[in-house]
């Protein structure tokens, strides 16, 4: 049995097909997030980076709304609570 974090949402490439280490998680049509290799900044080279709160109706931000991990499943975890933590707060 494994640890590995499962994600609850749907996630898929950002750019369908062209090889990226980016992806998008979806919850319906909320978008939950996106996860994506860091190959840019420096003291992050190798680390996944995720972003949350891109819906329209988010009118408070929960902060921190990006992070780094080590891996994509953690990235989308990190992704998918904060994700859940918006919509509790507003009540969706």
């Amino acid at each position: 049995m494994t640890n590995e974090y499962q994600p609850k949402y749907k996630w898929r490439e950002t750019w369908e097909g062209e090889g990226r280490q980016d992806f998008q998680g979806y919850d319906g049509e909320d978008v939950v997030g996106r996860i994506q290799l860091d190959t840019t900044t420096s003291s992050k080279i190798g680390l996944w980076r995720w972003n949350g709160g891109f819906q329209a109706w988010v009118r408070k931000r929960i902060m921190p709304q990006q992070g780094w991990e080590e891996t994509p499943r953690e990235a989308s975890r990190r992704a998918e609570e904060h994700h859940d933590a918006l919509k509790k707060i507003h009540e969706r």
